[in-house]
């Protein structure tokens, strides 16, 4: 059953569904919500999680079954889905390298003023 139907589901019944929302307040976090409102391409729901109504993209949602819920909730409250491990991965890669190339940068910078003041204070 695809996520739309899903939710059009627990719209009617009052149900409460398991999701993970890729951004938001809260991103990649397991979330509660039971939806209030389904248009196009978003629904309107009471987050349990905040105790708010929010709006969420459908296609940004990822559902989730009870027990993939519960193993979350307990896990990692920085839980990063499956399907974004890759992209999450890639960036970490290119943040250390920027630091890398940062710190790196700053020694020799270091390096060259001392060499300078050296340099000046022997001439």
């Amino acid at each position: 059953m695809n996520k739309k139907k899903v939710l059009i589901n627990a719209q009617k019944s009052g149900e409460t569904v398991k999701v993970v929302y890729k951004t938001g307040s809260q991103p990649h976090h397991a979330r509660r919500i039971i939806p209030v409102k389904i248009e196009k391409n978003q629904v309107l729901a009471e987050c349990l999680n905040s105790n708010t109504q929010k709006s969420f993209f459908i296609g940004k949602l990822q559902l989730l079954t009870d027990e993939q819920y519960d193993n979350l909730a307990k896990w990692d409250p920085d839980f990063v889905s499956p399907t974004d491990y890759e992209t999450y991965e890639s960036q970490k890669k290119r943040r250390n390298k920027l630091l890398f190339y940062f710190f790196g940068g700053f020694i020799i910078l270091v390096i060259l003023v001392g060499c300078f003041t050296y340099m000046s204070k022997t001439s």
